[in-house]
């Protein structure tokens, strides 16, 4: 469904009292679209995968062919692989449209 689309992914809320807070976006595309789990796995492009938190709440912004989808989550896993630097964003009360440009 999304794969293949491109994707900015930000964090917009850090869990942890003493985290860092990023306010950098990062861009991504997407591997795959995992409705049942409500993930989507990411290949992080200029972003080293150790500067994404697991403890901070993100904000995905996929650009389809329909227009631009949004979605909040976190980032769950990180690592690399023979695709490159994987990140699995697990995904939180679903997708809306983003309509305020």
């Amino acid at each position: 469904m999304y794969e293949g689309c491109r994707a900015d992914i930000r964090m917009n809320r850090m869990v942890l009292k003493e985290g860092r807070f990023d306010e950098k976006v990062h861009r991504c595309s997407i591997i795959t679209y995992k409705p049942e789990e409500e993930s989507i796995y990411l290949i992080a492009e200029d972003t080293d995968i150790t500067e994404f938190s697991l403890d901070g709440n993100y904000e995905c912004r996929i650009d389809t062919p329909e227009g631009e989808m949004a979605c909040m989550g976190a980032v769950v896993e990180r690592y690399w692989n023979k695709s490159g630097k994987v990140l699995k964003f697990k995904i939180k009360n679903g997708f809306y449209k983003n309509l305020v440009n």
